[in-house]
């Protein structure tokens, strides 16, 4: 996921976006206290505005309430699959591109209210009689999620689809066409379909922003991220579950590493158990 690493949250929300079907997904191989540690830590941080969580061992340990050595380890497996370091702080990706979004829509309702809130100054004229007709029929808004699922090629779970396209963000509900594109190229991109999303779980994960942050950065910005995942995994020599959905989600960056010697087929193979696709 594409992270803007300049930002700087500064609202503070008390609810926080949970996305319960890749969460689950997500953390089915943690044991339940990884999952309350983990669990912890997000909350931590969203209260802290998304400033991210400090790297010390022992600040992260004291943020979770890990007091035993199980819990402590527990906690640093946490810390290694789930977040990432960003400007000097351990921040999740998903988590701080939610904060983001959420906080500029705030903003963007703040300039509204402030253009349109202010009552109007009464008039002194009498007001006059008009002929128009006071039972104007409301202009039906136009739906494009047909538009948008007559173009893709993986055509499942249309319901949901439907209703996820309707949350699309405004700027990208106008471009149904566009949207296609992006989800065809996407699929396409994926070697291994069992592990391609859904339309309708790409839209509501809003892929869509993540690609056009990539076409936009040259993908410069999110694949050191991926490679500094791949390279630890590689040293720690951890062939975990979650290694390996992530090496097969962005499978292009495994080929990238290995083109560019970052790390070797076989490493691919033996530590990211890549070994079904090279």
């Amino acid at each position: 996921m594409y992270i803007n690493e300049n930002s700087k949250p500064t609202e503070k929300l008390k609810a926080w976006y949970l996305f319960t079907e890749d969460f689950i997904a997500g953390t089915t191989h943690l044991t339940n206290e990884m999952i309350g540690v983990y669990i912890r830590l997000l909350c931590w941080n969203w209260n802290k505005r998304c400033k991210g969580i400090p790297l010390e061992p022992q600040a992260h340990h004291r943020i979770a309430n890990c007091i035993t050595d199980a819990e402590k380890k527990s906690c640093d497996q946490v810390i290694k699959e789930f977040f990432i370091e960003v400007n000097g702080h351990y921040q999740n990706e998903r988590q701080l591109q939610e904060y983001l979004f959420i906080t500029k829509r705030i903003e963007a309702s703040k300039i509204n209210g402030r253009l349109g809130g202010r009552p109007k100054k009464p008039s002194l004229n009498p007001p006059t009689l008009t002929t128009t007709p006071t039972n104007i029929p409301k202009t039906k808004k136009k739906d494009n999620f047909p538009i948008f699922w007559k173009d893709i090629t993986n055509k499942v779970s249309k319901g949901i689809a439907e209703k996820n396209y309707k949350n699309v963000d405004k700027e990208w509900i106008e471009k149904p066409k566009e949207l296609a594109e992006m989800y065809n190229k996407y699929f396409h991109s994926v070697e291994d379909k069992r592990f391609a999303k859904q339309p309708a779980y790409w839209l509501s994960a809003k892929k869509y922003e993540d690609q056009e942050a990539e076409k936009q950065n040259g993908n410069t910005e999110v694949y050191p991220l991926r490679l500094k995942i791949f390279k630890q995994a590689i040293k720690d020599k951890d062939n975990s579950s979650f290694v390996t959905s992530f090496a097969n989600q962005h499978f292009p960056d495994v080929q990238r590493a290995i083109k560019e010697g970052e790390i070797t087929k076989e490493q691919a193979i033996k530590y990211l158990n890549m070994g079904n696709r090279l």
